[in-house]
């Protein structure tokens, strides 16, 4: 590793052979205070001096057996980018620079420089360069996990630790720790001997050091990732990406072989609204211990209502759990389950999508009775119907008999003034001519 020369200063430079990521440092571009930033920015260097820089003012010195170096300068919030001047006195802005030698990052509170084979000597970076912060030098980066189980079961949830390493030393920089994204990808190994061949990359956790969640303690190193498999039963590869502004790392781990979740629901529908449905649970005895079976639920039902159970140390499966028949429609099911794996491995899984829906059950069978009395009252009605037919085509007939007299008498009216017209013209007409 690079050899530096050791003067202390008041300047914020940091060096890393890994750069660091954004999202933790971009969180500070809202504050106004100059203590909360530098506090959200960067913490002090905890670990062993030999991997600090004391820098004199705004100066450093690369030494020559440097091949490639990465710059981290923190700067006040809101201030310009900063400007690199070499040792021949040359300079370097974030807007012109050589793209073959150089990747530079630049955000609102700091800037990220990667430089390939720096020229040795004195450097010096002019800008608003935060105070008080100290410098690290990082050589070779790794993450290692606690080794996963095997084998892991569908929709199963556990706890995994990690650490990060550089070269040999764990880090112990609080500041370097949380500018780092660690996430967690199972990968199909694409075997057509299994169910998950071509299945698309799901991700199944993410790497904290915040001391929220399963985290134990905020800033101790220790990075925890709480998986949640809702993978399809198969072989995977788990993918650990680790993530930087300036590039990525990928550290795989496997195959691993995920199983079916040895615990089984269904839903067994009442034929009866005055009856229970049933939530039958069976067990694959050959993947665990029955007897170390515990499931909490929580039932939500259509109508809103929300209710809970629970049950352990069943003697004998299948076991069923009563559900209330509240409403009909869909009913939600959140089932916590915790058991032990026959070789004594304890092993939690969780199912937040289980639902069935409850349908109204057909009327029952009408019984004789009723049927003899639903014949009578349909007799009635054809009786009934037959009868207003009757008396309908006997009104229709009169209406008909009457229409034709009125329309006889009008015709006969019609001939008989037709004749005394014309008997009375006649006789006007002999009396005129006599």
């Amino acid at each position: 590793m690079a050899r530096f020369v050791t003067q202390f200063g008041w300047a914020a430079l940091v060096l890393f052979l890994f750069s660091c990521s954004v999202t933790a440092v971009q969180q500070t571009s809202g504050a106004s205070d100059k203590e909360e930033v530098l506090k959200k920015a960067m913490s002090l260097i905890e670990g062993d001096m030999s991997n600090k820089l004391p820098i004199d003012g705004q100066r450093f010195r690369i030494d020559e057996n440097v091949d490639e170096i990465t710059l981290l300068f923190f700067r006040e919030p809101g201030s310009k980018p900063l400007i690199l001047i070499k040792p021949d006195g040359s300079k370097w802005y974030d807007s012109r620079y050589p793209t073959d030698q150089v990747t530079w990052y630049t955000d609102p509170n700091f800037d990220i420089i990667r430089i390939k084979n720096p020229q040795p000597g004195p450097w010096q970076a002019a800008g608003r360069i935060d105070e008080e912060n100290k410098a690290l030098v990082v050589s070779d980066i790794r993450f290692e996990a606690d080794p996963l189980p095997e084998p892991l079961y569908q929709n199963e949830e556990l706890k995994v630790e990690g650490r990060l390493y550089n070269g040999k030393e764990i880090v112990e920089t609080a500041r370097f720790r949380q500018t780092v994204t660690l996430d967690v990808l199972f990968i199909s190994t694409n075997n057509a001997d299994f169910d998950n061949f071509g299945a698309t990359p799901v991700r199944v956790a993410q790497f904290l050091d915040n001391g929220r969640g399963h985290d134990e303690r905020v800033g101790d190193g220790v990075f925890t990732g709480f998986f949640n498999l809702d993978v399809e039963p198969g072989q995977w590869m788990a993918t650990y990406e680790m993530t930087t502004p300036l590039y990525e790392r990928v550290f795989e781990f496997g195959p691993l072989v995920v199983k079916p979740l040895p615990v089984n629901f269904e839903v067994i529908e009442s034929e009866a609204v005055e009856d229970d449905h049933q939530l039958k649970v069976t067990v694959n005895d050959e993947e665990i211990d029955p007897k170390s079976l515990v499931v909490n639920g929580e039932t939500q039902f259509p109508n809103g209502e929300v209710r809970k159970f629970t049950f352990s140390q069943v003697d004998e499966f299948p076991y069923q759990v009563p559900i209330a028949n509240l409403a009909f429609g869909k009913h939600l099911i959140d089932i916590d389950i915790f058991a032990t794996t026959l070789n004594g491995r304890e092993f939690e899984a969780r199912l937040d999508d289980f639902s069935f829906i409850a349908t109204e059950p057909p009327p029952p069978e009408p019984t004789a009775a009723e049927i003899a009395e639903q014949r009578r009252i349909e007799a009635e009605r054809q009786r009934e119907i037959k009868r207003q037919e009757r008396e309908a085509k006997e009104k229709q007939a009169m209406m008909n008999l009457f229409i034709i007299v009125i329309v006889n008498v009008v015709i006969i009216a019609i001939v008989l003034f037709g004749l005394w017209w014309f008997k009375f013209r006649k006789k006007k007409t002999d009396k005129n001519d006599a």
